[in-house]
């Protein structure tokens, strides 16, 4: 019988020393044989990454340590071994694919220095030997008009092309295995889809291991021939990817297959009209030359009407730089828009920034990263109050009041005020900005993709609560989404965007059941492509 490729016995991760100590991994078990997939699957914590990285023994030693536990790869156990051992098998025999692929390039290198230095660290090409390979990858991967690309900095490619780097580099020197660690969530379904194909394309054709970690379980019956689920540390199930979500064993595992948004039952009757925007366009124009005359314009949103309607949602959907994002902001009036818009029947389109001021307060936006939206200086307590300070609502005592009751309507305990933001988890601290917005009591709420940062199960617990709270206080909702799962979840209306300009908008049943346009039908083809489970049957559950 043939060893596999990499086997994990009994793996131990533990952090410090003392009372201080944690255990992120307790005691995980699991094998991978040349050319199979298999997907390491858990929400956040669970310590599927710190798993993988000890693969490549990339933690933070001494302060981490393997109480327990071995690591074999190619017949040798990697646990402890030096440098120069690592050396030999990072890059060479196993290649890492990260979750952010703008985090892992280097801002200030073009992308063909960036690929072109796995090759000159492991190989003995001259440079004309190492642009031809760097070029040959950056074709085999995907990216269009390779040989052009090669001074391309980071910055100027999108976020699946930026992806598709990372691969490059990952594979320049046909690794044995490949780890990619969540390498699709930032991106939007389509890309998702094109990035799976690619990866499942590459293995074949490389005969290679892959290593799939993710929270996401659409991907995993894409992507995966075996699944292990883990959970605080352990592998509660493991098997084939078909008995394992077709019969799941552990009851984590049957909350996980669960933990999907429920379809939003349709609404009838006729709705005030809240916020309502004609022909709006923000236009952002090209400068060129010594005078940077303007020679032409980016046309982000160009001649788009929305209405929003009191205790409904309209769903926003596109991919990156389709002008989704940016139609929001230029309706709520926070970058330069021209168009009409009425807030509750009043222009305020011509309005200057201070007269606009006390409109503020009705038109309010939740973002897409929790952590990165909240002052890490200030408390709980602080941020939630830091709008009725700035607009002047309130006595002391009435804003503590007020304050206490809004932290109860997103399910946060009052006694958690003198917190600060990393004290709290993801989930928790979406709540903590939903509040902060809330607390004003607007007419009007924005919610940037609020869900995308989130494990499978937060995003429906967010789902939940934001349906609640729209109930309770009539909100409009602008729901802008990449995720059809969760704008299916969430919008009465629908609007698809693509460069600019409206595709295709009506009732979401409409849209997402019977969809007219071309590149509706493509998100929705994407999208359902990742749904399917291993034999072909639809997962319905989403």
């Amino acid at each position: 019988m043939t060893a596999p490729l990499l086997e994990v016995k009994d793996l131990a991760v533990r952090f410090g020393d003392g009372e201080d100590a944690v255990d992120a991994v307790k005691g995980v078990s699991f094998a991978l044989d040349r050319g199979e997939s298999l997907a390491l699957v858990g929400e956040s914590g669970s310590g599927k990454s710190v798993t993988a990285l000890s693969i490549l023994q990339l933690l933070p030693y001494p302060r981490a340590r393997h109480p327990t536990g071995s690591i074999i790869f190619g017949g040798r156990d990697v646990v402890g071994a030096d440098v120069g051992t690592m050396t030999g098998i990072r890059g060479n025999r196993i290649g890492m694919v990260f979750q952010e692929p703008m985090t892992s390039l280097n801002p200030l290198h073009p992308i063909g220095k960036q690929v072109g230095e796995v090759l000159e660290l492991h190989t003995d090409l001259d440079a004309a030997g190492r642009r031809a390979r760097v070029i040959e990858l950056l074709q085999r991967v995907g990216l269009a008009d390779a040989e052009h690309r090669l001074l391309t900095m980071p910055h100027e490619l999108s976020g699946g092309q930026r992806q598709r780097v990372m691969i490059a580099t990952a594979l320049a020197l046909k690794p044995d295995l490949l780890i990619a660690d969540e390498p699709t969530t930032a991106l939007d379904v389509t890309i998702q889809a094109q990035i799976l194909h690619l990866l499942k394309e590459l293995q074949r054709d490389l005969g290679m291991a892959l290593l799939f970690i993710t929270h996401d379980l659409a991907l995993v019956r894409a992507i995966a021939d075996r699944v292990c689920v883990m959970k605080d540390g352990l592998i509660v199930e493991q098997g084939p990817i078909a008995k394992v979500f077709n019969h799941p064993t552990h009851d984590y595992t049957r909350h996980l297959i669960a933990a999907q948004p429920k379809p939003k039952a349709p609404r009838t009757g006729e709705a005030e009209a809240v916020l309502v925007g004609k022909n709006l366009r923000v236009w952002f124009p090209i400068r060129r030359g010594l005078i940077r005359r303007v020679v032409g314009h980016i046309k982000a949103v160009d001649g788009v009407d929305v209405t929003l309607r009191a205790g409904r949602t309209l769903g926003v959907v596109g991919e990156s730089g389709s002008g989704k994002t940016t139609l929001g902001m230029g309706l709520l009036r926070l970058i330069k828009s021209d168009g009409e818009i009425a807030l509750l029947g009043r222009r305020i389109d011509g309005l200057g920034q201070t007269s606009l001021r006390p409109y503020r307060k009705s038109m309010q936006i939740v973002f897409q990263d929790p952590f990165g939206a909240l002052n890490p200086r200030m408390t709980l307590g602080d941020i939630v109050s830091e709008g009725l300070k700035v607009h002047g609502l309130g006595t002391a005592a009435e804003q503590r009041t007020l304050v206490e009751e809004t932290l109860a309507d997103v399910g946060l305990d009052r006694s958690w005020s003198a917190r600060f933001p990393h004290e709290f988890s993801g989930g928790q601290r979406q709540r903590i900005a939903i509040a902060r917005a809330l607390i004003l009591r607007p007419r009007v709420l924005m919610l940037d993709e609020p869900t995308s940062a989130l494990d499978v199960s937060v995003q429906v617990q967010i789902v939940d609560l934001l349906r609640a709270l729209q109930d309770k206080y009539g909100l409009a909702y602008l729901f802008i989404s990449h995720d059809l799962r969760v704008v299916r979840a969430m919008a009465d209306d629908i609007i698809i965007m693509k460069d600019g300009k409206v595709r295709e908008s009506g009732p979401a049943a409409d849209v997402l059941g019977a969809p007219r346009d071309p590149y509706t039908k493509a998100l929705l083809s994407a999208a359902l492509e990742l749904k399917m489970a291993p034999e072909g049957a639809v997962v319905t559950a989403s």
